[in-house]
């Protein structure tokens, strides 16, 4: 099954009717999935990972058992879209590449119209096991809007080797949480990270709004001022086994000023739920 969305489209939104904001978003409050078959999507944005596509769609079938898998092509140029339609998942491609937040943005849209109640997300490179994102979506059956796998929360998996990236990202991602945690009132670890799971009120939100180049950081601080429930859950990552990622020294210090910008915006917007 092949599916072609446009990211930010007014036909898309238009179809998906949503609701004001400040009729969504009531106060926080949970709602757990008490014993009984929840339907859900696991889906893997893509961008030229063909070595690897095959492999992560095995984990995700395997350790998320019932859950559809759609892996949303970013404009590959290689045969990512053609094996993920050979291991048996659904696939959606965007015309050409517009970057991670509009992959996100296209499988909230896909998941809010074919009626899923939790999406699971992992990246196409193989650096997210599937087992782990499995408990996420147990956090999300146990009441979270958004569970977001933290690869730097002090009890993460005790005798797996710390996750380690350059001095460059490190120092960014520590910055970033250190912002967020600050305008949110609210403790992050890894700000960074895309391997989450999420609910329909989670999704909805983000199917409206949401950063095509600063995804994770200011989705974290868009749903905690929506009033979400959003949790932290100590992951394992592992290391990129193919390819190389496009993240050098200087765009890693150009991206920070950039989301330390949005970031700063993000805080004067008006909340969306009295709180």
């Amino acid at each position: 099954m092949e599916r072609t969305l446009f990211h930010g489209s007014t036909a898309g939104k238009q179809l998906l009717r949503f609701p004001h904001p400040d009729q969504r978003f009531g106060p926080r409050r949970r709602h757990p999935c008490q014993n009984r078959c929840v339907k859900k999507l696991v889906f893997i944005p893509a961008w030229n990972e063909e070595k690897s596509i095959e492999a992560v769609i095995a984990d995700a079938r395997e350790h998320v058992p019932g859950a559809d898998i759609m892996v949303v092509d970013d404009g590959s140029t290689d045969r990512t879209p053609e094996l993920a339609r050979r291991s048996g998942a659904l696939v959606a491609s965007l015309p050409f590449n517009q970057g991670v937040g509009a992959a996100h943005q296209t499988a909230y849209i896909f998941a809010l119209r074919h009626d899923y109640e939790i999406c699971g997300q992992l990246d196409g490179d193989g650096q997210h096991p599937a087992s782990e994102v499995a408990r996420l979506i147990a956090a999300v059956e146990n009441g979270a809007d958004l569970a977001v796998g933290s690869r730097f929360a002090e009890d993460a998996n005790p005798g797996v080797p710390e996750y380690r990236s350059t001095f460059a990202r490190r120092l960014g991602q520590r910055l970033f949480s250190l912002l967020v945690s600050t305008s949110t009132r609210q403790t992050f670890t890894d700000t960074t990270s895309g391997m989450r799971a999420l609910n329909v009120r989670a999704m909805e939100l983000f199917a409206e709004r949401y950063s095509s180049e600063f995804a994770e950081v200011e989705s974290l601080q868009q749903a905690v001022r929506a009033g979400l429930v959003v949790e932290e859950v100590p992951v394992h990552m592992l290391a990129r086994e193919h390819g190389n990622s496009f993240i050098t020294p200087l765009t890693s210090a150009f991206y920070i000023f950039k989301t330390l910008i949005v970031l700063l915006i993000g805080q004067l917007r008006p909340k969306q739920v009295g709180q």
